[in-house]
């Protein structure tokens, strides 16, 4: 999987996932359909928020110091 940030044309940034899936037959391509939803409803949602927390965080140590320190990488 690849996480990357994007500027976009109105100077902001977009998240854009990336993901390399090769089935393995017709039981893999089975599974990978019937995960998709989850995937698409759970997992990716879920990484999108954590990493936009991430970037939003990205040089502001001090941000969350009402909640306790940070932590050394900067996510509490």
């Amino acid at each position: 999987m690849h996480l990357g940030w994007v500027r976009t044309d109105d100077g902001r940034h977009e998240l854009r996932i990336a993901a390399l899936v090769k089935d393995n037959g017709l039981f893999g391509r089975l599974y990978m359909a019937a995960i998709l939803p989850f995937r698409y409803l759970v997992v990716y949602p879920a990484l999108t928020r954590q990493w936009e927390r991430t970037w939003l965080d990205h040089g502001r140590p001090n941000r969350r110091a009402a909640n306790g320190p940070p932590t050394a990488t900067g996510l509490s």
